[in-house]
């Protein structure tokens, strides 16, 4: 299967998620909340949801199974772009050899085959519907063909967040170059807008509700999670060598291959369509420039409209050597940009008016040939350059059986009286590899699984690069949780120092290499301590460190362990007089405990406390802190808590 087991399944997860939701009445899932990195809500969002070309993989998945429906399905939407490209080229009455060959282009051209491994983006069939019904409502202004418009651009949205977006700034640069080369156009409009107001207003608002209606999930999660960092924008804005880096194992990846080297996340960089391309561009200036009579008055206005769209997108996105970019105006301005990261994928609309351009203006360019031999000849010649600039020899892709034998080992464990389960991750392959066998697991157990790989990371999930401890997931999961937890490895987690181990390993299910270790929930005293000071003095100085003898013990159900990632250690927090966190030098020294220290154990310390810089009321919180987990404060542990001076030096 094409072309890594990493977006690729990822995608495909998103469809068989829709899929169960709509036809599996026990599905434990939601709309906007698949089952993983469970319990978080709305974890759709992080990623496109790939609603408006699902019905495609559903009736293709009540015959096939899941792996063979989706690759039928990246087939299936790629032949779709073909027929809804060619049937905007035939509406302009282009002959039927340079329709396919502009259909070819926009379907199966070089950057898209590059970004094959994004399934997202291949779903691009509503985009020339949406600009057929544009271009008749600007040169006819109705009610219909605007309905009809709206609702293209709301189901190419559907289908795919990023070429719904692209569509939409890209249609409004259209309209706008438009308007502002034809008066009478411009004119038409306002008589439209004078007699059709309200229905005008009708149409808009009702297109406009059902867009909120599907992303206003994608607002309130982007006020949880923030805008992406421009940084990571700037990374993927074309430069000039990207739109000629072509696809490897092409015909031009040998000439152009060291354009790859100069460029950040180069694989998103490959926008390069080939050489016929461009030269066909060239011929549309010139005949645009010097050969005006082959055009009547509506072609003209629409070429030069499209070749000024794509001019338009390349200079607002080319990011320069000096790392200056109108981009950045638009990341700032322009609704929905900030969360545009792989800017490079503009491609999808630079082409597409390119080629309806390029295609239009030949097609006038034939009909000056007298000779059909001749025409067949140019239309011949232009076939096979077509073709042998978008071969690519070979195609990334992944031997789907190994995950398929992985997903069903923990599916079945899963099975196994599992209510929540997480997934150890295997240190011989990618993070992201063996969370979405977890994830594709549990969609198959019908099972909600803490493991995930999306887009984003929810707030204060951690670092899902590496395996989470028992502790960190019955953290992650909130002490009130209840059920029947799996921790699937191929490990044993008796490293974890569950106190419970003895009745855990009474619970477990082996097959193959994959262990299930059962812990019933919720598991109480996770977080408890108790700690004696042997005094704390009222008064100290500032900018001061003393050792004080405490005394701890572990009244939690875990061993604190004294090594490690996870180590527990002995730690403090200073208030200030409005009961707020002062944080100098850290979160404040940690003194390590002298060995691991079971439930019920005690043991003494000389612990290390800093005091405040400045002088003032202070109170001094003394804690046990497991790094990388939890402060024990922060989790209603009992905590000393004394109210102290800190003066001057003096």
């Amino acid at each position: 299967m094409q072309t890594d087991p990493g977006d690729t399944r990822l995608n495909h997860y998103f469809l068989e998620h829709s899929y169960q939701y709509l036809f599996n009445r026990s599905y434990v899932g939601e709309l906007f909340s698949p089952a993983f990195f469970y319990p978080f809500k709305n974890i759709l969002t992080f990623s496109d949801n790939l609603f408006g070309s699902a019905p495609i993989y559903f009736i293709l998945r009540a015959f096939f199974s899941a792996e063979l429906s989706y690759q039928l399905w990246m087939i299936v939407v790629c032949i779709l772009c073909f027929f809804s490209f060619a049937l905007l080229m035939r509406h302009y009455k282009v002959s039927h050899v340079l329709t396919v060959i502009g259909a070819f282009l926009f379907a199966f051209g070089m950057p898209r085959i590059a970004q094959i491994t994004h399934q997202q983006l291949l779903p691009q069939f509503f985009t020339p519907l949406a600009f057929l019904f544009t271009w008749n409502f600007i040169k006819r202004p109705r009610n219909k063909p605007l309905a009809w418009a709206l609702l293209f651009v709301y189901l190419q949205v559907l289908a795919g967040i990023y070429l719904g977006w692209f569509l939409i700034f890209t249609l409004i640069i259209f309209t706008s170059i438009v308007y502002l080369l034809d008066f009478d156009i411009r004119q038409r409009l306002i008589i439209y807008i004078k007699h059709n107001y309200k229905a005008t207003i009708l149409i808009a608002a009702t297109w406009l509700l059902f867009m909120i209606a599907l992303l206003i999930t994608y607002i309130k999660v982007k006020e949880t999670l923030g805008d992406r960092a421009y940084a990571e924008a700037e990374n993927m804005l074309p430069r000039l060598a990207s739109w000629f880096l072509p696809v490897p194992n092409s015909l031009w990846w040998p000439v152009f291959s060291g354009n790859f080297k100069e460029l950040p996340v180069a694989y998103e960089h490959h926008m390069f369509l080939g050489f016929l391309v461009i030269l066909l561009t060239a011929l549309s200036v010139y005949s645009l420039l010097y050969r005006k009579n082959l055009f009547n008055h509506e072609n003209t206005l629409l070429i030069k409209a499209c070749l000024l769209v794509a001019l338009t997108i390349f200079i607002i996105t080319l990011r320069l050597p000096n790392g200056w970019s109108i981009w950045r105006i638009v990341y700032g301005v322009v609704p929905g940009a900030s969360v545009i990261r792989g800017v490079t994928r503009i491609w999808t609309m630079f082409y597409f008016y390119i080629l309806v351009a390029v295609t239009l203006c030949l097609n006038s360019l034939l009909h000056t040939i007298a000779s059909k031999r001749l025409r067949m000849i140019v239309l011949s010649l232009l076939c096979i350059g077509c073709v042998l600039e978008q071969i690519v020899l070979t195609s990334p892709s992944f031997e789907k059986t190994k995950y398929i034998k992985e997903v069903t080992q923990i599916q079945t464990l899963m099975e196994k009286n599992c209510d929540i389960a997480y997934v150890t991750l295997k240190a011989e392959e990618p993070a992201w590899a063996s969370q979405l066998s977890a994830m594709w697991a549990g969609i198959k157990a019908n099972v909600p699984v803490v493991n995930g790989y999306s887009g984003n990371v929810p707030p204060k999930y951690g670092d899902n690069e590496h395996s989470m401890n028992t502790y960190q997931v019955i953290n992650w999961l909130g002490e009130g949780r209840k059920g029947r937890l799996c921790i699937i490895s191929q490990q044993s987690i008796q490293k974890d120092k569950l106190i419970a181990m003895d009745s855990v390993q009474k619970n477990t299910s082996s097959l193959g290499n994959w262990t299930s270790y059962q812990i019933q929930l919720p598991i109480a005293k996770t977080f408890l301590q108790e700690i004696r000071p042997y005094e704390i003095p009222k008064i100290l100085k500032r900018d001061l460190s003393i050792k004080i003898p405490v005394i701890i013990k572990n009244t939690s159900n875990f061993i604190w362990v004294a090594k490690g990632k996870n180590r527990t250690n002995f730690s403090y927090r200073w208030l200030d007089s409005d009961g707020k966190f002062v944080v100098f030098d850290g979160d404040g020294d940690r003194t390590p405990l002298p060995f691991d220290l079971s439930p019920g154990e005690s043991a003494a310390i000389n612990a290390v406390i800093k005091t405040p810089t400045q002088p003032g009321k202070y109170s001094l919180i003394l804690t046990m802190v497991q790094e990388f987990v939890a402060w024990f404060s922060d989790q209603q542990a009992q905590s000393p808590k004394f109210d102290l001076t800190i003066t001057s030096d003096s």
